[in-house]
């Protein structure tokens, strides 16, 4: 298959950049395995005039819009390795694409802390972005784990959502500035390890700790670590910005990695994840990308 442009992962990003390039009458292909970030939650929010939709469904009608234009493609399956340099790009894997130009938005994968129970309550009631679910898990006790580092942010972040917040130490050493800070109305705080996360179909109930003790509770709000879903970027040489939560892979205000001829977007190029802003650097790097094929790109700055 040759193409203008090869685009790996076709969630919020990639079919965003998809529609920008398909309506500049580009051949495109999307490669995808189906196993996007946000899958395991039951509705997005934020999204302008999709707000509570399911992931999946503004998936599949994005996906519909794409195809309905004759230049744009979809192909079922990983991309194992990207070869050549611009102009020149070969994609190995689920079907061998030659294609002039690369778009990466293939997101994130959540690391999560090995809780029994809590990647079953994962997207649903165990959450870390409080504006993507905050507004329908407020008013009720709410827990925050700490897990490695002290979620300090989060814990005053959460005072618009919740107002009985429960701070799970884990384990973690609380210092006296960082006492001070958390003492206000509001937030309660337990020491010990949680054991595990008690739930019903992903509806937490309580958390266990490593002494037998329950904390009740109906929410649970923690920091994942979050790593690229493939290594393609990194086998590529491009350039990645290093993180507390995790690494992204640098891009310009074109959304252009280091590798020419290699666009990023989405979560794997942003720190701050949500369906939105995915989209819209996804529409970003298609009309970047399309642009950067007919050369009407300035070049890169150097550094």
């Amino acid at each position: 298959m040759d193409v203008d442009v090869a685009i790996v992962g076709a969630s919020f990003a990639g079919l965003s950049a998809a529609m920008m390039l398909a309506r500049g009458r580009r051949r495109v292909v999307l490669i995808d395995d189906g196993q996007m970030r946000n899958r395991s939650a039951a509705a997005s929010h934020g999204f302008l005039g999709l707000d509570g939709a399911a992931p999946m469904t503004i998936r599949d009608h994005g996906l519909t819009e794409v195809l309905a234009y004759p230049t744009a493609a979809l192909v079922h399956g990983r991309v194992t390795r990207i070869d050549g340099v611009r102009g020149a790009f070969v994609l190995e894997g689920a079907a061998p694409v030659r294609a002039a130009r690369v778009i990466l938005a293939y997101g994130q994968r959540d690391i999560l802390p090995e809780i029994p129970g809590l990647a079953e309550c994962w997207g649903k009631t165990a959450i870390q972005c409080p504006y993507c679910h905050g507004y329908e898990l407020a008013d009720r006790t709410t827990g925050l784990l700490a897990s490695g580092t002290l979620p300090l942010h989060h814990a005053r972040h959460l005072q618009d959502w919740v107002d009985d917040l429960v701070l799970l130490e884990n384990g973690v050493r609380v210092g006296a500035a960082d006492s001070a800070s958390l003492d206000r109305p509001g937030v309660r705080r337990v020491a010990g390890r949680v054991a595990r996360i008690i739930h019903r179909d992903g509806r937490i109930e309580a958390v266990e700790l490593a002494d037998g003790d329950r904390v009740a509770m109906q929410s649970l709000y923690l920091l994942s670590r979050h790593v690229p879903a493939a290594s393609l970027a990194a086998d590529l040489g491009c350039a990645t910005t290093e993180t507390e939560s995790g690494s992204y892979v640098t891009v310009d205000a074109f959304q252009r990695t280091s590798v020419p001829g290699v666009f990023g977007a989405g979560d794997m190029a942003h720190a701050f994840a949500s369906g939105i802003q995915a989209a819209a650097s996804g529409s970003l790097a298609g009309a970047s990308c399309h642009e950067d094929l007919l050369d009407l790109l300035p070049e890169p700055e150097e550094g």
